[in-house]
């Protein structure tokens, strides 16, 4: 994680992470449902709530709480660990070995592959730190596909809040979650 946050009970985290390279690995369905799901598991094991989220093709975004007594770095810890072992199985298994190359290309110390570029994770600090970043994540299919409306994308949870359609991701209503504080 290049940026460490202040855990602090009750906070809610902006989480950004990045596949190395850019690679558009989540354009395929594949590897698009080992992220979906490992946050569905998080979600259903009581580590996290998650608030709103979107899946690119090459990174992804949340706004979460983590649960106590699970802490932010240790669910990105978790999460980015079983994606990345996850991925990687698939990709042996699909022989992708384009994906395959570039994870082993840029591989650090002592191991042999990497999957996650970065993760990061940032404390929103006030209501317009919040709402800024929650924008930010359902604009985000905006400027990579062309969209009539960002609520068509099917991978973010811009579909509850612009159509009160449910997402792939069991999210929590954040106006809901501001209104109990």
């Amino acid at each position: 994680m290049t940026f460490r946050p202040i855990h602090k009970k009750g906070h809610l985290y902006f989480v950004t992470g990045s596949i190395i390279r850019w690679r558009p690995i989540f354009k395929f369905e594949d590897y698009r449902n080992i992220v979906i799901n490992s946050l569905n598991w998080h979600i259903s094991n009581k580590r996290m709530k998650v608030f709103a989220f979107v899946v690119m093709s090459n990174h992804l975004h949340w706004i979460s709480y983590p649960i106590p007594p699970y802490s932010i770095i240790g669910n990105i810890w978790s999460f980015s660990s079983y994606t990345a072992h996850e991925i990687l199985r698939a990709t042996r298994s699909n022989g992708d070995q384009d994906f395959i190359r570039v994870f082993s290309k840029y591989a650090e110390r002592r191991k042999l592959h990497k999957i996650w570029k970065d993760f990061q994770a940032k404390n929103i600090h006030s209501q317009g730190f919040l709402m800024q970043k929650l924008e930010y994540i359902h604009n985000n299919p905006i400027r990579e596909y062309i969209l009539v409306s960002r609520a068509e994308y099917p991978f973010s949870s811009a579909r509850y809040y612009d159509d009160g359609k449910n997402p792939v991701i069991q999210i929590e209503d954040l106006f809901e979650y501001i209104n109990l504080l």
